[in-house]
């Protein structure tokens, strides 16, 4: 691509590559963020772009651009930074800041496969309570123009879209599905339906909201983390089926055990009352918000108790031997 020298790719996504790359410092084209300043000429950024075969259908860019735009107006230290927009002769592509480490899925999996345990309980609930803060500012953000309340839901919270840094960072991603909730019905960012009988998100982790094709709000996503706080606690799924049809027949009818049946842990089992809230079939019975989860894992003696949940998650992320993005 014009203007970029790509380093290698980290992923490729349904509809897009995402690749690492740094300014190139020769050509014609000096691409914009690095005119503006906006990225140094020695810093390695992440470029999400567009499959070209795509870019040919203005749904797929328009989709594409809603979840820049989007991502952009989010500015937290647990969202992915947008840096730029950009677009080259056969498609659009995002500049996208580069976090050095992998996605919550992936960190599992390495942990599980060398120590055969769930991860340390403090590690979870300071990731969790990071993604709680990340998620409040989405559901809280309003219009730039008018002021008014956005209404977002992501949609897909799950450990794939969750990435964790060798800095200790905790970062929400992939913003491809998040929609506003109904009664936004104009200005950026208005709601736009899905087909019936189209499923967006990781299914494991879906509310029985979701899954209905029901109305859809805020604590959908509470219902995911909750989901994810599980999986983290214990190391397996609090929903499962043989089938798609037996998972969603779990997850709109069946209660999980306790964290703490499945993992016999004191540190658990404090955590115990507020994964069953999350995880309630009645979106009223969960918590009102993604503050009340923060404020609670805060609360808890496991996390409370450690002054730098920055450096927890470093500690953990520098566990699992993967090599420097960054070198």
């Amino acid at each position: 691509m014009a203007g970029w020298e790509v380093l290698g790719r980290i992923a490729r996504g349904s509809t897009a590559d995402v690749l690492v790359a740094r300014a190139a410092l020769t050509g014609d084209e000096t691409p914009a963020s690095l005119a503006l300043g906006l990225v140094t000429a020695d810093r390695r950024v992440v470029l999400k772009r567009l499959y070209p075969h795509l870019a040919a259908d203005e749904d797929f860019v328009k989709s594409f651009v809603d979840e820049v735009r989007l991502m952009s107006l989010l500015r937290h230290r647990g969202i992915v930074d947008v840096l730029d927009l950009d677009e080259d002769d056969e498609t659009c592509f995002a500049v996208l800041e580069l976090v050095d480490g992998p996605s919550l899925s992936a960190a599992l999996r390495l942990h599980t496969a060398a120590q055969h345990h769930p991860i340390p309980v403090v590690v979870a609930a300071a990731v969790v309570s990071r993604v709680a803060e990340a998620l409040q500012v989405v559901h809280r953000a309003c219009d730039p123009k008018t002021s008014e309340p956005l209404l977002l839901v992501h949609r897909d919270v799950n450990p794939q879209n969750i990435l964790v840094g060798r800095d200790g960072a905790v970062k929400l991603a992939d913003f491809g599905v998040a929609r506003s909730a109904p009664g936004r019905k104009n200005g950026i960012l208005a709601a736009r339906t899905t087909n019936a009988g189209v499923l967006k998100g990781k299914i494991s982790f879906l509310s029985p909201e979701q899954l209905r094709g029901g109305v859809v709000d805020h604590r959908s996503d509470l219902f995911a983390l909750g989901s994810t706080l599980y999986l983290l606690l214990t190391g397996a799924l609090p929903f499962v089926g043989g089938s798609d049809i037996e998972l969603f027949e779990a997850i709109g009818n069946l209660t999980p055990l306790p964290p703490s049946r499945v993992r016999n842990d004191p540190a658990v089992a404090a955590l115990d009352e507020l994964v069953m809230a999350l995880l309630s079939k009645d979106p009223a019975q969960r918590p009102s918000g993604a503050d009340e989860v923060s404020e609670a894992l805060n609360r808890i003696d496991t996390v409370s108790c450690a002054t730098d949940s920055d450096a927890l998650v470093a500690a953990f992320v520098g566990t699992l031997g993967l090599p420097s993005l960054r070198a």
